[in-house]
């Protein structure tokens, strides 16, 4: 009953009806001067329409009637993109070992999914910036059709030609960074910081399922034939271009006016092509391109490869470590009144300086880097468990990973409540979908160690548990404390989860080798239905130490996500009333762990008010969301500061 009763909240706040009762139409009585110009400010009309909807109130009940319509066209136009993006993280997981054993190459069997990784972490803040400067229908396009290009590769790739497989990989990586940061920016764009909340609560349960099912539909297209995982992206990535140039291209956001090219709203986008291109900070791009390529590089090497203290490791890792560095030093110099921005001042920074050295930013980079390297290790090595330990096929394999779906939604859908009904804050989530993840990773190697199947499959459960509680708040807590910095935000949370994802695979890789001392030769999985009793046996027993020991070594990295996500701060969603503006979002910039164990939980210590986007007004009568951006005291106190300085 009380699933029930929640569902049917939940439903009713995401499409909610278009009719009610009564109106009433009152003037808004604003206290003084100081206040109407004060940035806590948010009346954009000296009339709001206070009443529930009503057939009388035609201007209200269209308002909720064009809302509804915009989220049905964006669920409609990102489905398929969005979908395909996300199958491919997982749709190799069943296909892996027969894939590199086609090859001939399981000895560089992680390079498989570490060409994607590497490609789909490396590009997301180039494509960050590049989804402002020429507008998201271009970018979500050109993203789309590089996915295509690199599931082609990949299907057509000759057995003898392992670099084209890789190739194809990496460019599938590239189309798929770029279809990630389109999709987050097109869901918060034209919209509030609770209305975001709702749509991408859709998204993360679509991308969640996709992830979910993507072993099981691989392990049947492997059945047939392994290049069908590469091949159903093509179909899919056309039918879904046309549906995005039908069905939003009027709809998304163009290319953003550039203050420093002196474009603005109004004047809207008056440089060329070429103009454009000037802007993106090419410096920040490279140095962040290469160190984290460097870094994912040193990551794949490590243990499968080459061992931990080889220059061939070690030289990458080293690089990577000065070369992230002096991208910071980079962003730094970008800042407004430093050299670089003096320098370069056509050049926006790729990620704004206040935004990388926030501590929330930091904790949340690290709880979505825990985030994907829990999930990747699901999907991988309890594929593993099935059918090295097990003995099941490819197909048989993936379908027993449909027990992490359950989870998932659940954790999806307890985020959607906590986060849009009660109470309507971002830190619950994180913080709870964090210690249910630590314990669900936890006891995944005890229940491994046991062999006991359903005891797995609960732990597979209450891992996605863990990880669908994280997989929208995390971006919409730093949405909130930088709502005008939502492309940045977002690059660094989509960046973290396959870097995570990666780190996580190379150490259980690494310590799954040593102690299984299975090496990874072509023997291994092509002869594995030619074993007689006694050697699949031992084979398991050897396989069943090396995975429960690999979920051990990642266990560390889930207790300190526990306490990262302690350290976080907290976003209160605001939600309007029927007819009412659009309330002012507040944070909690400190510890909010202690204020909640004080009891303090309601109160902020330093509320600030947070910008609000909304959908633009249609009447002067009724207040529509409406595309508006707000600042602090703090920020226009730290703006005249540095006007002053320069002067």
């Amino acid at each position: 009953m009380v699933l029930l009763y929640t569902t049917k909240k939940l439903f009713k706040f995401l499409f909610p009806p278009d009719s009610a009762s009564s109106h009433e139409l009152t003037d808004k009585n604003p206290s003084s001067e100081a206040s109407s110009t004060s940035p806590r400010s948010t009346n954009t009309s000296s009339k709001v329409c206070r009443h529930d909807i009503s057939p009388r109130c035609e201007t209200c009940v269209a308002a909720r009637r064009a809302q509804l319509i915009y989220r049905w066209k964006i669920i409609l136009g990102l489905f398929l993109p969005f979908t395909v993006s996300a199958l491919d993280v997982t749709i190799i997981a069943s296909a892996l070992p027969w894939i590199a054993a086609d090859f001939g190459e399981l000895t560089q069997l992680n390079w498989i999914i570490s060409a994607f990784n590497l490609t789909s972490a490396a590009f997301i803040p180039f494509w960050g910036q590049i989804a402002d400067i020429f507008g998201r229908h271009t970018t979500i396009q050109a993203a789309t059709l590089i996915m295509v290009v690199g599931s082609a590769l990949c299907t057509a790739a000759p057995t003898n030609a392992f670099a084209v497989l890789l190739l194809g990989r990496a460019i599938q990586g590239l189309g798929s960074a770029g279809m990630d940061i389109s999709v987050r920016a097109i869901v918060a764009d034209k919209v509030s910081l609770s209305e975001d909340a709702k749509n991408w609560s859709i998204f993360t349960f679509i991308g969640g399922v996709s992830c979910g099912i993507g072993p099981v539909i691989g392990g049947y297209l492997t059945s047939a034939d392994w290049r069908w995982c590469f091949g159903i992206n093509l179909p899919v990535g056309v039918v879904g271009m046309a549906v995005v140039f039908i069905v939003l291209r009027k709809e998304l956001l163009g290319p953003q006016p550039i203050p420093r090219l002196e474009e603005t709203v109004e004047t809207g986008r008056r440089t060329t092509f070429k103009h454009r291109l000037r802007t993106i900070d090419g410096g920040g791009q490279v140095l962040s391109l290469l160190g984290f390529s460097l870094l994912i590089l040193s990551f794949t090497w490590a243990g499968a490869t080459y061992g931990w203290s080889t220059p061939a490791v070690l030289v990458p890792l080293i690089s990577s470590v000065f070369i992230i560095g002096a991208f910071v030093w980079w962003e730094y110099q970008m800042a407004p009144g430093n050299m670089l921005a003096r320098r370069f001042n056509h050049q926006r920074a790729m990620i704004p300086w206040e935004v990388l050295v926030n501590r929330d930013i930091a904790l949340l980079f690290y709880t979505s880097f825990a985030t994907g390297m829990a999930m990747y290790s699901v999907m991988y090595f309890c594929n593993f468990y099935f059918t090295m330990v097990k003995q099941l096929g490819a197909d048989e394999a993936g379908v027993q990973l449909l027990y992490f779906i359950p989870g998932l939604a659940a954790g999806v859908y307890a985020a959607m409540f906590m986060c849009n009904i009660s109470p309507g804050q971002t830190w619950h989530p994180i913080f709870f979908g964090s210690v249910i993840q630590a314990l669900g990773i936890g006891l995944l190697a005890w229940a491994c160690w046991i062999e006991h199947d359903a005891t797995v499959y609960g732990m597979m459960a209450l891992s996605g548990v863990g990880v669908g509680m994280r997989l929208m708040p995390v971006p919409l807590h730093g949405m909130g404390y930088f709502p005008q910095r939502k492309a940045a935000v977002i690059s660094l949370a989509q960046v973290s989860g396959p870097l995570g994802g990666t780190l996580g695979l190379t150490v259980m890789t690494t310590v799954f080798n040593n102690v299984a001392g299975i090496e990874s030769s072509e023997r291994d999985f092509t002869a594995l239905r030619d074993m007689d009793t006694s050697q699949l046996a031992a084979m398991a027993r050897d396989a069943r130490k090396g995975i429960v020991m690999a979920y051990i070594s990642i266990s560390p990295f889930m207790v300190l996500c526990v306490v990262a996500a302690a350290m976080l701060g907290n976003v209160f969603i605001a939600r309007a009333k029927e007819g009412e503006d659009e309330r002012e979002n507040k944070i909690f910039p400190g510890v909010f762990f202690w204020a909640w164990i004080r009891g303090e939980a309601h109160v902020s210590e330093k509320p600030e008010v947070l910008s609000t986007t909304r959908l633009p007004a249609a009447t002067e009568g009724c207040i529509l969301p409406q595309v508006e951006h707000r600042q602090t005291a703090e920020d226009t106190t730290r703006q005249q500061s540095r006007s002053g300085t320069r002067s």
